[in-house]
């Protein structure tokens, strides 16, 4: 490998995950290992439930096809986060001023931050490809050629996910970039790009259900939603060509977008620094406020001043709007014919709130509010304000997102479920618990760990110890209390009232700790 490109990709290695902070003492050091402890058990997880569906597999006489029913998951995974990745990753991201000015080539820079994308995909894989190599090759008479064959083809299967994230995150940016709020155009767009392949997943899914056969429908299912799939044959020696030709055709991609990305590169990120550049230039009329909502208008225009951070706090209040407005639309029968339900429209009546809260959950700027600030945060530390003014505008920032997609699906769900006044105090009691207690859990954590001299965002919306605790959290508060409503363990009115005490005690406990922790 290239030395410039290696030296490239172990910085942009050391700025995403921040190993040095394993080693300190104090905040940082407890940061650093709480987030290594988090990624960790989340690992865990994946790999754990990776290896009871290859087991599950076994038990219904389909051990042949765990290797190619794991590449094909984890390959439709990569796309997704490919999609979500390669925008302020490759086009758009903060390091390029910096990367530009080094005695470096169009083509050193951009085959740097493709390693980059490949490393956090393979990171994936390798949670589906152990897997296989711990239930298919122990339960099946599997020629040590094969696993050889297996194992390169699983080094191999991020390169398409990848090739597919930068050719339609460029196209993105491409486009947004003829307009002026070129942020909110190019997630619009990307919500968009990932909407239409999450339903086309879902479409090509229901097709398949009626089929008898287990084996043809996961086959069938594979090869319609990602087309390589065909490619990933393991049962005998004679399947090798296949391998070989998927292979080919990944080395052949690459090869084709490091020519045409590297030559597209610098051009397009210049253009959206330039659109940045004159964005900020322009006049802006000076009008008298109170400090609140000045502050809460320069939250909203950080917000919207990063791909990346827009992207990740909007993601779950845009989908909660999506699925509303389809209830208001289509109604609850049409829309089933699409995502169908295992489960009562009864169910569903009970069970909307946590559905509510949980999309409320992935939408937590407040987790990386404080750290956003960058080597700019002097300039709250210098303000004659009191820190409580701080915390308000950052947590009221997370609340408005909050309250548009909550007002949407409330009128979603009182028009069509048809709730009773109990249904529906607890379809606006749940979320506004858990939105309280999400968002003031989120900004405690940023202010107790907070990171200011990062060098790409990336690293702060999706991989810091606030952002990865906070969503760990959410996620365990949301799964035991549904575990409880859906076996019905306890009444639902027990369940959701000590839901809303707990939540409601905690985020108050939260924001006071928040407003004494000394940062101002």
């Amino acid at each position: 490998m290239n030395q410039k490109i290696w030296i490239l990709f172990k910085n942009d290695l050391a700025n995403s995950f921040h190993l040095h902070d394993l080693f300190r003492s104090g905040k940082q050091g407890n940061g650093g290992k709480i987030t290594a402890v988090v990624l960790l058990l989340m690992g865990i997880l994946l790999l754990t439930y990776n290896i009871l569906s290859a087991k599950t597999l076994v038990s219904l006489g389909q051990t042949a096809m765990i290797p190619g029913y794991m590449l094909s998951v984890s390959s439709i995974m990569m796309v997704f986060l490919s999609l979500l990745r390669a925008n302020g990753t490759i086009f758009g991201s903060s390091d390029f001023e910096q990367l530009a000015a080094y005695p470096v080539s169009e083509k050193e820079i951009f085959i740097s931050k493709l390693l980059h994308l490949y490393f956090f995909n393979l990171l994936i894989g390798l949670l589906f490809s152990l897997p296989v190599l711990f239930v298919w090759a122990t339960n099946a008479i599997v020629s040590p050629i094969l696993i050889i064959l297996f194992c390169i083809t699983a080094l191999v299967a991020p390169v398409i996910p990848i090739c597919i994230g930068v050719i339609f995150g460029s196209l993105v940016y491409r486009m947004a970039a003829y307009f002026r709020q070129m942020n909110l155009i190019a997630v619009c767009l990307s919500l968009c790009l990932l909407g239409a392949f999450s339903y086309f997943i879902m479409t090509q899914s229901n097709q398949t259900d009626s089929m008898q056969d287990i084996g043809t429908a996961v086959y069938s299912q594979m090869t319609a939603i990602y087309l390589p799939s065909v490619l990933f044959q393991f049962n005998s020696i004679a399947d090798s060509f296949s391998i070989l030709f998927f292979l080919f055709i990944s080395g052949l991609l690459f090869l084709v977008l490091t020519f045409f990305g590297s030559r597209y590169y610098r051009i397009l990120n210049l253009r959206l620094l330039t659109l940045k550049s004159t964005n900020h230039m322009k006049p802006r009329t000076i009008k008298q406020r109170s400090i609140f909502v000045a502050l809460w208008k320069k939250e909203i225009a950080a917000l919207f001043s990063s791909y990346n951070y827009l992207l990740n706090s909007i993601l779950g209040t845009v989908l909660l709007v999506f699925i509303s407005m389809a209830l208001l639309l289509f109604g609850f029968e049409k829309l089933t014919t699409v995502i169908p339900l295992p489960v009562s429209i009864q169910t569903v009546t009970n069970v909307f709130p946590m559905f509510v809260a949980a999309m409320l959950l992935i939408s937590n700027p407040a987790a990386a509010a404080l750290s956003m600030e960058g080597n700019k945060v002097w300039i709250l530390k210098t303000l004659p304000i009191e820190q409580k003014s701080v915390v308000h505008a950052k947590l009221a920032c997370t609340f408005f997102l909050h309250f548009i997609g909550f007002a949407i699906s409330i009128l979603a769900y009182t028009i069509h479920l048809s709730p009773t006044i109990e249904q529906l105090m607890w379809a606006i009691l749940i979320p506004v618990s858990y939105s309280a207690f999400i968002t003031t859990f989120g900004l405690m954590l940023n202010f107790s760990y907070p990171h200011f001299s990062w060098k790409n965002d990336m690293y702060i919306v999706k991989q810091s110890p606030p952002v990865l605790i906070a969503a760990f959290t959410g996620m365990a508060m949301m799964i035991v209390p549904l575990v409880l409503i859906l076996f019905q363990i306890l009444p639902l009115f027990v369940i959701y009232l000590a839901l809303c005490i707990l939540l409601l005690g905690l985020a108050v406990y939260f924001y006071q700790r928040t407003c004494t922790i000394k940062f101002i």
